[in-house]
């Protein structure tokens, strides 16, 4: 099933008319349920990327559902989960804090996200750019210590930890000039 799906989706002409086929037969209500498919997506499904998964979860109810019973790999369907989570929840263009919080949540999938932005002529993928351009930390990886650095600081091991770590990521991505090592002791 995922195959003939998939090889559709890159073959043919136009990718609305191949899902209105799909609609149209009776097959999306046998095969593909969780497809949405509705004739105001279809036409916008032509505008995106050749990219099956991705056009998969833009169609589908529940992204995951389907890629998991299409059989697809781990990696697609966590792909088609995030759509699936974020693809109603974009940050103000304006607000660079929200924007570094959204890029830390939707982690490797921002572009994906991007892509299927509702308003064609956003002003975020150039403020989402504009704010990768800086660097700034997204993740605990990225925060100026670690665990080792907050044990020694007095916090005790195990879940306190991790918690700690995880308010002072959010301190950061707020500000991220906060991110030294100096700062973020002193927050603990």
């Amino acid at each position: 099933m995922r195959d003939e799906w998939f090889k559709g989706i890159l073959t043919a002409k136009k990718v609305s008319k191949f899902v209105g086929l799909w609609v149209d037969t009776g097959a999306k209500r046998i095969w593909l349920p969780e497809l949405g498919a509705g004739s105001g997506e279809q036409g916008a499904v032509d505008k995106l990327p050749r990219d099956p998964v991705l056009i998969t979860a833009y169609l589908a109810k529940d992204p995951a559902s389907l890629l998991t019973r299409l059989k697809c790999s781990n990696k697609d369907i966590e792909r088609g989960r995030a759509v699936g989570k974020w693809r109603d929840n974009y940050p103000d263009s304006k607000d660079t804090a929200a924007i570094r919080r959204w890029l830390a949540a939707v982690g490797e999938y921002a572009d994906d996200l991007l892509v299927l932005l509702p308003a064609p002529r956003s002003p975020l993928p150039r403020a989402v750019e504009s704010v990768r351009a800086k660097n700034p930390p997204l993740a605990l990886r990225d925060l100026a210590v670690r665990g080792d650095d907050l044990i020694a600081a007095g916090v005790r091991p195990g879940p306190d930890v991790g918690e700690t770590l995880a308010r002072l990521l959010e301190e950061v991505l707020e500000d991220p000039a906060r991110n030294t090592k100096d700062y973020l002791l002193s927050r603990v």
